[in-house]
C-alpha cells in the first residue's frame, strides 16, 4: 500500500481524531475487506479441490489454491498490522468493522466504524466483541488463514 502514514493517536482516541483518521483507515479497511473476500473464495475452492484429491493422487489445483490463500492471508496480516500501528483495532474482517480505543469521563470506550459509514459511531463502553473473527496469523507457528477450514468467519 502506498498511502501516506498517519501518526498514531497520542494516547486514547477522541471521536474527532478518529473521524480525521478515516481517509487513511478507509483505504486500508477497503483493501482488507476486498482481500478477505478473495481469501474466503480461495479457501472454499481449496476445500472443494481437496475433497476430490486422494493421498496417492494429490490435486494440483488444491496446491495452487492453498498457495494463493496463504499469499492473501499474508496481505490481510499486513493490513491488520497497518491498523495496529495506527492504534486501530480490527473487529470484523468481512464487514470492515474497526474500533478506535478511547476514553470518556475517565472510562475506556471504543469509537466504532464500519466500512462505508461516513463517521465513527457513538462510543461504546464494551466495544464490539464475542464471535468476531480474530486477526490473520501467518508466522511463528500460529494458525494461519490458509489452514483454517471454516468459512463462517469463526476460527477453529
Amino acid at each position: 500500500m502506498t498511502a501516506s502514514r498517519a501518526e498514531p493517536a497520542p494516547g486514547p482516541w477522541t471521536a474527532e481524531q478518529a473521524d480525521r483518521a478515516l481517509p487513511l483507515v478507509r483505504r486500508i479497511v477497503g483493501d482488507l475487506v476486498a482481500c478477505y473476500a478473495e481469501w474466503q473464495d480461495r479457501v472454499t475452492r481449496f476445500e472443494y479441490a481437496t475433497s476430490r484429491a486422494r493421498a496417492e493422487a494429490p490435486d494440483a489445483e488444491a496446491d495452487r489454491l492453498q498457495r494463493e490463500a496463504q499469499a492473501l492471508a499474508e496481505q490481510i496480516e499486513g493490513f491488520v498490522r497497518e491498523l495496529d500501528e495506527l492504534g486501530v483495532e480490527c473487529r470484523a474482517l468481512d464487514a470492515g468493522v474497526v474500533d478506535f480505543p478511547g476514553e470518556r469521563d475517565g472510562r475506556p470506550v471504543y469509537f466504532s466504524w464500519k466500512f462505508g459509514d461516513a463517521a465513527v459511531s457513538t462510543a461504546s463502553v464494551n466495544g464490539t466483541s464475542s464471535s468476531i473473527p480474530s486477526r490473520a496469523q501467518t508466522t511463528l507457528g500460529k494458525t494461519s488463514f490458509a489452514s483454517r477450514s471454516r468459512s463462517d468467519g469463526s476460527r477453529e
